[in-house]
């Protein structure tokens, strides 16, 4: 028979993202962590510095997941605007289901600190940048997105016009609302966008 061993760090992320996700964050002290991962705090300093450093690997790995969605829905065929719509269906789906990244994203005080959050979000930010940085320059090299459009500050806007409608779908019950803040900002991409002819 063979025995399959665990890495000690996976180990301590999953116990962590169990008790975050249970618990929160300030309700979670670093011996909760290892008495639920079955090893000493000994242990987990050898691999985290802080609760902090834990906390931000688990919404780190939990925005690996969100990424892989986003990824398929800005690797599919169709005209960039397009694709960002499809980019903001999945973030609401996604963050919609994952109660970690949803307190990050609105620094939901009962499950994260405000320091803890920031950083949350920083991390959230800056690879949802890289992301639609990535989809930008695609549609320039490919002739779809106007070759004039700076991709930094474009990805910025995006990104930040993005988060605003992913709150409001996350906030509100009225899916019309979001259908039709999602057809203008579509609209409105289209527009600036794509390249005059």
């Amino acid at each position: 028979m063979a025995v399959t061993t665990v890495d000690p760090a996976q180990r301590l992320l999953v116990a962590a993202e169990a008790r975050f996700r249970r618990f929160g964050y300030k309700r979670t002290t670093v011996e909760d962590i290892a008495v639920e991962a079955g090893t000493g705090k000994g242990s987990l300093y050898l691999h985290f510095d802080s609760k902090q450093h834990v906390y931000l690997a688990v919404v780190e790995l939990s925005l690996e997941r969100f990424l892989d969605a986003a990824e398929q829905a800005l690797s599919a065929s169709g005209a960039v605007p397009g694709l960002l719509r499809s980019l903001v269906e999945a973030t609401i789906d996604h963050y919609g289901h994952d109660e970690l990244l949803r307190a990050s994203l609105f620094g939901d005080t009962d499950l994260v600190e405000g320091d803890v959050a920031r950083m949350a979000s920083d991390l959230q930010r800056d690879r949802i940048r890289t992301l639609l940085r990535g989809v930008l320059s695609r549609g320039q090299d490919e002739g779809s997105v106007r070759s004039d459009i700076d991709v930094e500050a474009a990805a910025a806007v995006l990104q930040e016009s993005g988060w605003a409608l992913v709150r409001t779908g996350l906030a509100s019950d009225e899916s019309t609302e979001l259908e039709k803040l999602l057809e203008t900002l579509n609209t409105i991409l289209g527009l600036g966008l794509i390249p005059r002819h």
